[in-house]
């Protein structure tokens, strides 16, 4: 299993990594427009529709995300709504998807396909904007990129090594609250250090930066949960096969669909005008 992770790692991150750095906003938006696609397919799939619902649902995604992305790359008050209501959804989602044992909105076909278009929309719209609107492209996209994967790392080896008390044992049971704080400390960290070194921040503004940051990297683990308890319901380990030794697209994106639109309203609110 390790050893497929690392091939399927060594072989997709380098053509990733070149195309943002090398594509125009459009084009990474076109491309990451092919992995949300992916994960409306496999989204439509844990709902657990038949093929010609999952074909309908995966055109909806591709054409309302379409949409989204047009409106953010052109409209700045465009981009603060979608932003906000994609912020919004991941602020609500603990209440309405995660805290009910049954009946929340996941277990019906309409919530779960609600849900997968407030789970998708806004995270392609917010990680297009960023590309598109960071004079330093692609540096804003991959530290958030990075910083949810160390937020994973982070908490995976807090919780390997301290975790006692278990965080939502109902629908993730190997995490725990141990390894969310050690998540959080990791994200803080990196924020510090990029912050300092890339961005050059300073006093107030950094201390800003390293607070956006940090709710980024909670909201992250809210992403996960969420996937997880559509993985639950749906009586499947992951989201998909298409990836060797990490299951589908879902399982990798999860957390990068919570914390994008948070990051990206932030980034908006405090530091889009100073770029």
């Amino acid at each position: 299993m390790l050893k497929q992770r690392i091939i399927t790692a060594v072989v997709l991150a380098p053509p990733l990594v070149a195309g943002l750095f090398l594509l125009p906003a459009v084009g990474v938006a076109l491309l990451l427009g092919i992995i949300v696609a992916i994960g409306a397919w496999e989204w439509s799939g844990l709902c657990q529709w038949g093929r010609t619902a999952r074909h309908g649902y995966t055109a909806v995604v591709i054409g309302a995300g379409s949409i989204c992305v047009a409106a953010v790359l052109t409209s700045v008050v465009a981009a603060y709504v979608v932003l906000l209501a994609g912020a919004l959804w991941w602020l609500a989602v603990p209440v309405v998807a995660l805290m009910r044992p049954t009946g929340s909105m996941l277990h019906s076909a309409g919530g779960s396909a609600t849900a997968g278009l407030l789970t998708l929309l806004p995270a392609w719209a917010a990680l297009s904007f960023l590309h598109a609107a960071d004079p330093r492209r692609p540096f804003l996209l991959l530290f958030l990129i990075v910083l949810v994967a160390v937020a994973d790392t982070a908490a995976y080896a807090a919780g390997h090594a301290f975790g006692r008390t278990k965080l939502a044992p109902s629908i993730s049971p190997g995490k725990t609250v141990e390894g969310v704080l050690g998540g959080f400390l990791g994200v803080m960290l990196l924020a510090y250090i990029c912050g300092r070194i890339i961005w050059n921040f300073q006093g107030m503004v950094l201390g800003m930066w390293v607070a956006l940051c940090a709710v980024a990297g909670l909201v992250s683990v809210v992403g996960d949960l969420a996937e997880s308890k559509m993985k639950r319901i749906a009586g499947v380990k992951d989201s998909g096969t298409l990836l060797p030794g990490h299951g589908g697209v879902l399982d990798r994106i999860d957390a990068l669909t919570a914390a994008a639109p948070v990051f990206a309203l932030g980034w908006m609110e405090l530091f889009y005008a100073r770029a």
